[in-house]
């Protein structure tokens, strides 16, 4: 089987949890016996990436949407192509039309109506309206990261028949951390609005006894470094096992975010034992909040920690829910779609 994975940015290009996916998958179909190549923005000598044969486009992630030639030539020697939103997925769609292959789209992002609260009033809602056209392009298959993201898509009308869902894995050092709960309250992700990092310092605000942990890095950084809440540490860019590390010290994770297809921060301090704080709904143990509303979060994170077995029993129950989230599993699942468009294609 030969697949080319399109998508806007390919490590060591970063800017969110979306490479790091996208980089999975063409790790773990490599290793399944797979023939992958990634197309993607960038300097163009860089050819492979740990192993992954890259083709890079000395583009801004932005112009992709105008390389649908491009990803055409790319694609001819491949049975089908998987792409990723946000902007390499129209011309990957068009690719594929013309080719007649078919084309696979994991939707890494939807936002909705929080592009009003990040972009503003009209400019947001044009926002909101290119990623509607986006996720209901006539894809194959189009696949989500969670229950929760399929079910805002079939809100925006994409056909129930070709949506599925296929979770992605957590890296294995987090569930074997170990620290001694600290009694901490741990936020891991982008300091930028979207993700609720105003929600957190207004959190840590109303809560001046307890010690909040930021690990991540942003447009925000700044401002939170400004503000200096005595209660608030911040850890920077932690790699994989320092994160586990600041998982495992966590009694409690928060996580506000305005708009996510899974979270897989939540994931991850799940196996890490935490008990959960978040607006993102995906199956944990601790409470589910609304974005914005900064009492109701400071009640739920104060509740966990005034009862610190039980946060920790919650914890326990989360690091078992979390095995579910493998890349083998996700894998066999990506395999057996790619196998069911194939033979639909080629009957």
């Amino acid at each position: 089987m030969t697949v080319l994975l399109t998508h806007e940015r390919f490590l060591p290009d970063f800017g969110g949890g979306g490479e790091e996916i996208v980089f999975q998958t063409a790790s773990h179909l490599r290793d399944r016996g797979a023939q992958v190549r990634v197309l993607t923005t960038g300097d163009p000598r860089i050819t492979e990436y740990r192993g992954i044969p890259t083709e890079r486009l000395p583009v801004s992630r932005y112009r992709i949407n105008f390389a649908a030639g491009a990803i055409g030539r790319a694609a001819a020697g491949f049975d089908l192509i998987h792409t990723f939103n946000y902007h390499a997925c129209l011309p990957s769609w068009l690719a594929a039309r013309r080719l007649g292959k078919p084309v696979v789209c994991t939707v890494l992002g939807l936002f909705r109506d929080a592009w009003r609260e990040m972009r503003g009033p009209l400019l947001g809602r044009c926002f909101s309206a290119w990623e509607r056209l986006l996720v209901r392009l006539p894809y194959t298959r189009t696949l989500f990261l969670s229950e929760y993201s399929r079910g805002q898509a079939l809100a925006c009308g994409v056909p129930e028949s070709r949506a599925l869902v296929n979770t992605p894995g957590i890296d294995p050092a987090f569930f074997a951390a170990s620290a001694p709960k600290d009694g901490s309250v741990l936020f891991a992700g982008k300091f930028e609005e979207r993700k609720g990092i105003g929600d957190v310092l207004a959190v840590a605000r109303a809560l001046p006894a307890v010690r909040f942990r930021l690990a991540g890095w942003g447009p925000e950084e700044a401002a939170i470094r400004a503000a200096a809440l005595p209660n608030v540490e911040m850890l920077g860019f932690l790699h994989a096992a320092e994160l586990a590390q600041a998982y495992a010290r966590a009694s409690v994770f928060l996580f506000p975010s305005r708009a996510e297809t899974l979270g897989l921060v939540v994931a991850e301090a799940m196996a890490a034992g935490c008990a959960v704080v978040s607006s993102v709904p995906i199956g944990y143990e601790g409470a589910v909040i609304r974005p914005g509303d900064t009492e109701s979060t400071a009640r739920a994170v104060a509740g966990l920690l005034d009862g610190p077995d039980r946060a920790a029993a919650m914890g326990r129950r989360n690091a078992e829910r979390a095995r579910c989230f493998t890349w083998e599993r996700y894998t066999d699942s990506l395999l057996a779609t790619y196998g069911e468009v194939l033979r639909e294609a080629h009957p």
